[in-house]
């Protein structure tokens, strides 16, 4: 992860993002690059706006870290972040999930899953303020389908640099009940594609869990497990997300209290 973008219109969400930026960072020595959104046509407001971003880019916090900083102007807030990761070539967008400001409006929930839907870039959503200054535990929420095998690689990549476990949640309900054996075939199939064992080192779980909702049933196996990120993919290209049903990822980006990583599957 060489290029980090962290949307910003300086709100307490902004800076959520900014200390999971900062801790990626450090551990992958990637720059940081920070932009924000001026819908306004006031030259005071740009200027305002600039200041701002020199004074993260001084930050104490991002000391030793490189930095750049990046003013967009007007148009559609979504298509200018997305441009900006396009010009940097971004290997993960972090977005705080609210906020607003006079300057921008760019961490509204609607902007965030603008993002995550239309991103061909992976991204990391974030609503709180980080619970501690490391990632240990990574949930992979899936169905364990052959497309999970596509996107594996990036996870499996983030968890090693963190030193983190995987775990490979499924998530059993009553509207989509699935034998657990089934599920287990599914499961083996995958860990056996991705070569997966613990003699190579590899740091994973096994995690059926069952509830009366998807969503549900990863963020309370997320609080009971104290799992420090959620990963899922998504189809960005037919807008159809795919290794969970569509309602239960977008609950899950708009409304989880742990980061949730999206990871848009190769078509």
């Amino acid at each position: 992860m060489k290029n980090l973008l962290v949307p910003t219109d300086f709100s307490e969400y902004a800076n959520a993002a900014m200390e999971y930026a900062i801790l990626i960072a450090k551990i992958r020595n990637s720059t940081i690059h920070v932009v924000t959104v001026v819908t306004s046509t006031e030259d005071e407001d740009f200027e305002n706006a600039e200041r701002k971003l020199l004074a993260i880019k001084n930050s104490e916090l991002l000391k030793g870290i490189a930095v750049e900083t990046y003013v967009k102007l007007g148009g559609n807030i979504c298509d200018r972040i997305l441009e900006c990761a396009t010009e940097i070539k971004a290997d993960l967008i972090l977005m705080g999930s609210h906020g607003s400001s006079t300057i921008t409006e760019i961490l509204l929930g609607s902007n965030t899953e603008k993002v995550v839907r239309k991103s061909a870039f992976n991204v990391l959503t974030i609503k709180h303020r980080m619970l501690r200054s490391e990632i240990k535990n990574i949930a992979f929420a899936s169905d364990f389908s052959s497309e999970s095998n596509r996107i594996f690689s990036i996870i499996k990549n983030i968890a090693e640099k963190f030193n983190a476990q995987i775990h490979l949640l499924k998530i059993n309900t009553p509207a989509h009940f699935e034998p657990t054996r089934v599920s287990m075939e599914k499961i083996d199939r995958f860990i056996k594609n991705e070569k997966l064992t613990p003699l190579n080192g590899d740091k994973f779980k096994i995690a059926l869990y069952s509830d009366s909702t998807e969503e549900l049933g990863v963020l309370n196996y997320c609080i009971e497990n104290e799992i420090d990120m959620i990963a899922l993919g998504i189809h960005n290209k037919t807008s159809i997300w795919k290794l969970l049903h569509e309602s239960t990822s977008q609950n899950l980006v708009s409304h989880s209290f742990r980061p949730v990583l999206t990871i848009p599957i190769p078509e």
